[in-house]
């Protein structure tokens, strides 16, 4: 990113000085990144990346469904106080991947919901898989094991999310490909730096287009309802 973009970083009014003190909900945005990345492994770098700011209630990575490829800007949301002070101070800083990011300001105003959801038929969820799979180092923070599984499985098609179910010592990956479920299968069995991960399980694919997404690269608005039933479903568990 070149000088000029900088000092426009620089100079949109989002000094951590004039942010008021009081304020527990709020969002950055955030440039710097590669368009042509997979959306869920730039949400795992930027969660990683600004884990020290405070606690994250979402991240919006607009696509450009046309191209197929990602728009230049992400959204940060925080539910921390001073999060946003934080945030600004790592403006300019690099992230794993080889990339720095250059964060602003943005206004909170509730959900940000991309308008080109609208216009996503079901073709674009209907090559999507969902694998459930063990082996890998249980003492590892989520964030790197999420991080290390998406790599692991990066070579089958576009991974879209990955759950860790620590009560079951599981994860469920969710890949989007045609002939994604064959591909991991495929890495079954093989070492990957230590660990070795097993596909136990291979869910069947959507058959009707009433059904939803099951990744997490559902609209904001729908993916807020299902997270707080997976926090209720995992606090009862572990009562």
């Amino acid at each position: 990113m070149g000088e000029s973009t900088m000092k426009g970083f620089e100079s949109n009014g989002s000094d951590a000085s004039e942010i008021p003190k009081d304020r527990i909900f709020s969002r950055i945005r955030v440039e710097g990144y590669d368009t042509s990345l997979y959306e869920y492994d730039l949400e795992l770098a930027l969660t990683k990346h600004f884990s020290s700011c405070g606690e994250m209630s979402h991240i919006y990575i607009p696509r450009n469904f046309e191209k197929g490829i990602l728009k230049s800007f992400a959204l940060v949301d925080f539910a921390t106080e001073g999060a946003v002070e934080k945030a600004l101070k790592l403006s300019g800083s690099a992230v794993e991947g080889g990339w720095r990011v250059f964060v602003k300001e943005s206004p909170f105003n509730g959900d940000y919901i991309d308008p080109g959801w609208a216009d996503v038929s079901f073709k674009h969820f209907s090559s999507e898989r969902e694998l459930i799979v063990s082996g890998y180092d249980t003492s590892l923070p989520e964030i790197d094991l999420q991080i290390g599984l998406s790599k692991h499985f990066s070579s089958c098609g576009e991974v879209t999310g990955v759950t860790i179910l620590p009560t079951c010592r599981k994860a469920t990956i969710f890949i989007r490909e045609e002939g994604a479920a064959e591909k991991a299968l495929e890495l079954s069995g093989r070492d990957m730096g230590g660990w070795n991960i097993t596909v136990e399980c291979v869910m069947p694919p959507m058959d009707s287009e009433k059904n939803f997404p099951t990744s997490n690269r559902a609209p904001p608005s729908i993916l807020g309802i299902m997270n707080k039933m997976m926090k209720k479903m995992n606090k009862k568990t572990t009562e």
